[in-house]
């Protein structure tokens, strides 16, 4: 309690304490909300980047899975591969310059017990006198490594060697066999390796039937099994192929399986790394061909110095200036009466100057403040904020929580108002919503609003609130260009295949749900690699673009057309009642490509169209059986006649 008398009156020598201990408050508050804001920034761009390293790994598998299904095409249309065939074969593809990481491409033959030794006798009348399967013992199947490429280095140690053998590839080995499509193996050790920085490995397999013989049940595929197409890998030699500057800027651990489990379980790890930011871990499971792996991410120090984080020491140390030097005049001020005016006019200058100076640097960082009374609705902007919109600040007048209202997009504004109920109740430490904001031009920019209740009333209830505006637009953009780019290919802007990928997977979805069919058509073109070769590759730019619009202009707007590969193709269409009305829009796609196409040099190219169909739910229900049946009709076109299109029978024939 006061005693009665005359009322308490604060010392004026506590003035110039009191204006200090504002200042530090108001600068406390500021230099929090650019820290956050900054760090916003910073977790955007490792999820980017994150994101970005997790999509290249899936790209690059999916790219070895078309690699595996080209050699295992080559297998289906050749009834006796010879060793000489398959190195031919292997060289033309050049993948040790086109997809390095790669250790190889190879064929294991699956054997029967009793053929053993004839086997053994076959490979060593071919030049290789002291061949063997192993390792040694009785098994009820056998396999054997006979055709491997590159034949030589790391390679020629797993010539002969029995995967079938060995647990883990054996499991990925029959689950090929049993299912058609590709499988993937667990973690293994590499025949490939000597002792000497080894490194962890997997394979990838696709099982090879008589091409004689019915395959289409678990039973028949066991019985016509001929042996394996498969692919090793060098875990660190296959991300060092892609990764790029990812190796440098993110600190990438991958894990066999959906658990972190570190000794027994790494496929590759960054150990030996110090420069962990702690906070920025992405953890993404990719599920690719019967098995997942855990990716696991961390920031490094120099990912993250890519983004600024300068402004809020200059917020820190402009703030502590700016209160010292109000406390100092205050104290001038309050020191006698005799300087006071003099004081007086030094403190409305020098303020006025740190003003300017404040409102430079706010300027110059293009921030908006705003400040806002919770319970009259009243408001203060700044300039920026005003200027972040199109407007000048007078033109918005009068101001008020309207204001923000009217100008901020409905559905932005139901998620604003929950978000703020949130920080009101305690639920949220500080007010943060990114949120879309009419131009005074008419289109559309987003914002970062953050901010933060200063002042509560008596009954504890939001009085007084501050905050910041910040115009993200760019790094929105920059992120939607991103993503676009990560599911587009660059010259025909079509889908990738990861794109396709997924609007396969939501047609057989929605498919399955309604009844209903759909197609999907894989396309090759005939005679592209002349025109590369006599008109240059400008010319065959043109040629592959042309050919990507004559195609979108055959498909309806529900349908997708995909760039897979060089000169590969592949449609997909919903709502397919049969074959015919398949082999109908096949028949509009190869008379569209084949008219003339005119060179930017002059002249003009002509070229046809292979293309392979299959249809849901006749000849596959899942994206790997799809692909795989029309991908095995497209080759049976190039192998005839070309320039046509057949339909997959479930006999195996077309």
């Amino acid at each position: 309690m006061i005693p009665s008398g005359k009322p308490s009156r604060l010392s004026p020598r506590l003035i110039p304490l009191v204006v200090f201990l504002i200042g530090l408050c108001s600068t406390v508050v500021l230099y929090q909300l650019i820290v956050e804001s900054v760090d916003q920034r910073q977790h955007l761009y490792f999820d980017f980047r994150a994101r970005e390293a997790a999509e290249r790994i899936e790209n690059r598998m999916a790219t070895y899975q078309q690699v595996l299904r080209g050699t295992a095409g080559f297998f289906d249309v050749h009834d006796d591969v010879g060793r000489e065939d398959f190195r031919r074969y292997f060289d033309r593809q050049a993948l040790d310059q086109y997809l390095p990481g790669i250790q190889g491409v190879g064929f294991a033959r699956a054997i029967r017990p009793a053929d053993l030794q004839t086997h053994i006798d076959q490979v060593r009348a071919e030049g290789f006198p002291s061949y063997t399967v192993q390792p040694a013992g009785q098994r009820d199947l056998y396999s054997s490594i006979v055709y491997l490429e590159p034949f030589s280095g790391r390679n020629l140690r797993a010539f002969g060697f029995d995967m079938y053998s060995e647990p883990v590839r054996r499991e990925a080995m029959q689950r090929s066999v049993d299912t058609g499509a590709i499988a993937l193996s667990g973690r293994v050790r590499l025949q490939q390796e000597t002792g000497v920085q080894d490194q962890s490995g997997f394979l990838i397999y696709q099982a090879i039937y008589a091409t004689d013989q019915p395959a289409a049940t678990v039973a028949e595929r066991r019985e016509q099994l001929r042996g394996w197409v498969y692919a090793p890998f060098r875990m660190t030699d296959f991300l060092q192929g892609f990764l790029g500057e990812q190796e440098r800027d993110l600190i990438i651990d991958i894990f066999d399986g959906e658990e972190m489990v570190e000794a027994t379980q790494t496929h590759f790890g960054s150990s030996g790394r110090t420069d962990i930011r702690p906070g920025f871990e992405s953890v993404h499971r990719l599920r690719m061909m019967g098995q997942t792996w855990t990716v696991r991410v961390h920031g490094s120090t120099s990912l993250l110095q890519r983004v600024d984080r300068g402004l809020p020491i200059v917020i820190a140390v402009t703030g502590v200036l700016l209160s010292a030097m109000l406390a100092g005049l205050m104290f001038l001020l309050v020191s006698g009466r005799s300087r006071a005016e003099a004081a007086a006019r030094a403190m409305t200058e020098d303020l006025s100057l740190e003003r300017s100076r404040l409102s430079a640097i706010l300027e110059g960082s293009r921030v908006g403040t705003w400040e806002w009374n919770v319970q009259s609705g009243e408001t203060v902007f700044n300039e920026e904020w005003a200027r972040i919109v199109g407007y000048k600040l007078q033109e918005l007048e009068p101001i008020s929580i309207v204001t923000w209202v009217k100008l901020t997009h409905p559905e932005d504004l139901q998620k604003s108002e929950q978000l703020l109920k949130q920080h009101f109740a305690g639920e949220l430490p500080f007010y943060e919503c990114e949120a879309r904001m009419r131009h005074k031009d008419g289109h559309w920019i987003w914002v970062l609003d953050r901010g933060k209740v200063g002042k509560w009333d008596r009954d504890g209830k939001p009085l007084i609130m501050y905050g910041t505006h910040q115009d993200i637009s760019r790094s929105r953009q920059e992120l939607d260009t991103y993503h676009h780019r990560a599911h587009h290919d660059v010259l025909t802007d079509l889908p990738n295949r990861v794109l396709l990928g997924d609007r396969i997977q939501q047609a057989l979805a929605l498919a399955e749900r309604e009844n209903t069919h759909l197609a999907v058509l894989f396309m090759d073109l005939d005679g592209f690699k002349s025109v590369n070769d006599t008109h240059g590759h400008e010319a065959g730019d043109v040629v592959l673009k042309t050919v990507a619009r004559r195609l979108l202009c055959c498909i309806r707007a529900s349908d997708t057309l995909a760039r897979v590969g060089g000169d590969e193709y592949v449609a997909l269409l919903q709502h397919v009642s049969d074959e015919q009305e398949a082999l109908k829009k096949a028949s509009l796609f190869i008379s569209e490509v084949r008219r003339p196409i005119p060179l930017p040099a002059g002249g003009e190219a002509r070229i046809s169209i292979s293309v392979g169909i299959a249809l849901y739910p006749q000849h596959g229900t899942t994206i790997e059986v799809l692909s795989e049946h029309a991908d095995q009709a497209m080759y049976q076109v190039k192998k005839g006649s070309k320039n046509g299109a057949l339909v997959h029978q479930d006999s195996g024939s077309v």
